[in-house]
């Protein structure tokens, strides 16, 4: 940690940051954690579980009658086995029974609101406790310094989630979000040699120490930086998130920044669960943020591959039990770093394609996301296939039988993102299931499976 990097930590960001209050402190007791003998961490972990399962009992109508039905009691000795007995918790149950999963040692107004994200399935809110807020902000920024991340450090976000950064910033906050917090912010959606050569310049004029971005686009934009053979300022790291990390990706993203990359794993729901340390030995998942359950996948084509359910161990304010992420990981494995927390040494999740448009423009498929799936709240899942350069096929699920005004949402707001040469053809679905891979795919480009471009996986 640098001079500077010590000043944001205990003055700007405890004054102007949300959560930024106690940040190093919290900061410092998760890197304790690290730092325990993996026993003693997992007992921790354990204790944590123990007493979330006997407040969500206590305090949640939801959880009260879950438990009672599955003749779970957490107030008795209980151990992994018998947490099977409690069903595994969806979107669905989210989504139908919001206020009674709620505790009530919290008023709702206490709570603060946010939504699931992911990519087939439509957003989903959901509430948080202010403690566990501050504690997740704390723990993603510990995991974040594993790549050398620190408050104060020039960060370029290469970001798809538009909710997490102001399109059209005030002068006021552009004056604080760029030059006082040291942040710029630029777009993933549709990606050209003359947007690559902007974010280029972009780069080179702001300096950044990281480069925070989506794998997939990252990897798109390193590949127009390779073709053009112009300069690019070289970060200390990339962190790449959102997606998981292709071996084809890293590769390239490597080859163009001339830095190391490294990857966190996590959920909207949760914050962050997990990260990769600097031996790039997998996926380390961080024991006192959630507990994570490996249930393996029958005929899977990864062998040992498990299904991942989450339990979250900071929010008190709307428990998160055997929360199924619809991601899919292989557990197992040992790293030199030393650190605690257990391993997985590979995490799949949901993919999508790069589509190819006929103005000769890429359009990665997780910058839909926010575009697409997240105005069109009336379609469960939704699946984008592209068929030739012009023809794209969507699958949707229904939340009910009515789905006219979710389809003429969706129809309006791919018209915008799309050139009026592409055509759509819309066909309802039973379901959009996983793959025996284990991933679930978002947007399927048969054209990239001809020629072998690039794909990406969320993480």
């Amino acid at each position: 940690m640098r001079l500077i990097n010590r000043f944001y930590l205990h003055g700007l960001y405890p004054l102007l940051e949300k959560g930024g209050s106690g940040l190093a402190r919290r900061m410092e007791r998760f890197e304790k954690w690290e730092q325990l003998k993996p026993s003693e961490s997992a007992n921790r972990q354990w204790a944590r579980l123990i007493r979330l399962l006997q407040h969500a009992y206590d305090s949640s109508p939801f959880y009260k009658k879950r438990f009672d039905q599955a003749n779970f009691n957490p107030k008795r000795t209980f151990d992994a086995s018998d947490l099977k007995s409690i069903p595994l918790l969806t979107r669905d149950d989210i989504r139908v029974h919001l206020t009674e999963m709620c505790s009530r040692a919290y008023r709702v107004e206490e709570l603060s609101v946010s939504a699931t994200g992911g990519t087939t399935d439509t957003p989903v809110k959901f509430y948080r406790d202010a403690n566990s807020v501050t504690q997740k902000i704390a723990l993603q920024w510990q995991l974040s310094t594993w790549a050398g991340m620190y408050p104060g450090d020039k960060v370029f976000y290469l970001w798809g989630a538009r909710s997490d950064y102001a399109a059209n910033p005030s002068w006021r906050w552009s004056i604080y979000d760029q030059h006082l917090m040291r942040r710029r912010w630029a777009p993933t959606s549709v990606m050209t040699a003359e947007v690559a050569e902007k974010y280029r310049e972009d780069i080179n004029r702001f300096k950044p120490r990281v480069i925070y971005a989506y794998p997939t686009p990252l990897a798109i934009f390193c590949e127009f930086i390779q073709q053009s053979g112009k300069p690019l300022h070289s970060a200390v790291a990339a962190i790449c998130t959102a997606e998981s990390l292709l071996d084809t990706q890293r590769v390239v993203i490597e080859r163009a920044l001339g830095c190391p990359i490294f990857t966190l794993y996590g959920a909207r729901e949760f914050g962050m669960i997990g990260a990769e340390c600097e031996q790039h030995a997998g996926i380390h998942f961080a024991a006192p943020g959630a507990y994570v359950e490996f249930i393996p996948v029958p005929d899977a084509e990864e062998q040992n591959l498990c299904e991942m359910v989450v339990t979250d161990l900071l929010n008190y304010g709307m428990p998160l039990i055997r929360y199924r992420v619809n991601d899919c990981g292989i557990p197992g494995g040992s790293c030199p770093c030393g650190r605690s927390y257990a391993l997985a040494r590979a995490v799949l999740g949901r993919t999508g394609d790069i589509f190819q448009l006929p103005d000769g423009s890429k359009v990665p498929g997780v910058a839909l996301t926010n575009r697409v799936l997240q105005v069109c709240p009336n379609l469960k899942k939704i699946q984008i296939v592209q068929n030739t350069i012009a023809d794209f096929t969507v699958k949707y699920v229904p939340w009910q039988r009515e789905t006219n005004d979710g389809i003429a949402v969706l129809r309006e707001n791919l018209r915008k993102f799309f050139p009026p040469e592409v055509r759509w053809t819309f066909e309802q679905v039973e379901d959009i299931g996983r793959e025996a891979s284990g991933k679930t795919r978002f947007c399927i480009s048969k054209l990239q499976a001809s020629e072998g471009a690039l794909s990406s996986t969320r993480g």
